[in-house]
């Protein structure tokens, strides 16, 4: 790409969208407030890193729901860009259907359609320091959850993704963004002297129907545990 690339981040409001942007110096933001601003303009070298996502579980307005993931998609790929990365999830590898899995599978296909040069990343469960409550932060607080203890994640940190955004530029496709294996809730609060309350609802995070998509991660024999150890380290307060 040409020049310096200028980043539109959107999601910036907490999660992924919310390090990226703080970490990329100039970086442009994109929010409810100031989207139509944002997609009138024009820019040089433009780089878009869509985590925006409307992924609410409880959902009174299906309507709305396409509008926020779908269609706000498609308005932000009329902007003139070099470069679109979409941040995906492994849960569209999942056997049972739901609302999320099944509208990233829509972005997704949209996307591959209408701009094949873009570069979509399947992101596993992201660690970092800006994330919401998840179950392992409220694990480490021996809080009680409503995961059963084989519940298992792969785990990745924000700082990985941020690393991998050169290569994610360079590339076009879809493309895997795990860590190495998966660690159950129940390992993680042994190895860490952690009483918890556990509920009945087992998660899995299917890592044996990932496939043959090449896999992006910057550290390819980094485990799961590894990466929860890594964060916990940052994160210690």
């Amino acid at each position: 790409m040409p020049g310096t690339p200028t980043f539109l981040v959107t999601g910036v409001g907490s999660g992924l969208g919310k390090f990226l942007h703080n970490n990329l110096p100039s970086s442009i933001g994109l929010t409810r407030e100031n989207t139509d601003e944002l997609l009138s303009r024009e820019y040089d070298n433009l780089v878009i890193l869509h985590s925006a996502f409307n992924s609410k579980r409880d959902i009174p307005d299906y309507s709305r729901y396409v509008e926020d993931n779908y269609i706000f998609t498609q308005k932000l790929m009329t902007l003139d860009y070099e470069k679109l990365i979409y941040f995906s999830t492994v849960d569209v590898y999942s056997s049972t259907f739901g609302p999320y899995m099944f509208m990233k599978r829509c972005v997704e296909d949209y996307i591959r359609r209408a701009d094949p040069e873009a570069t979509i990343l399947r992101l596993s469960a992201i660690l970092g320091p800006d994330i919401r409550r998840n179950s392992l932060v409220r694990l480490m607080n021996e809080e009680s959850i409503s995961l059963h203890e084989e519940s298992d994640f792969n785990y990745i940190l924000q700082g990985d993704i941020l690393e991998s955004l050169g290569a994610a530029v360079a590339c076009s496709g879809t493309f895997n963004f795990t860590s190495q294996g998966s660690v159950t809730l129940g390992a993680i609060a042994k190895t860490y002297n952690k009483s918890v309350g556990f509920g009945e609802y087992k998660y899995s995070s299917n890592i044996e129907q990932y496939g043959e998509l090449i896999n992006l991660y910057p550290h390819p024999e980094r485990t799961s545990m590894d990466v929860v150890n890594l964060f916990l380290e940052d994160n210690n307060d």
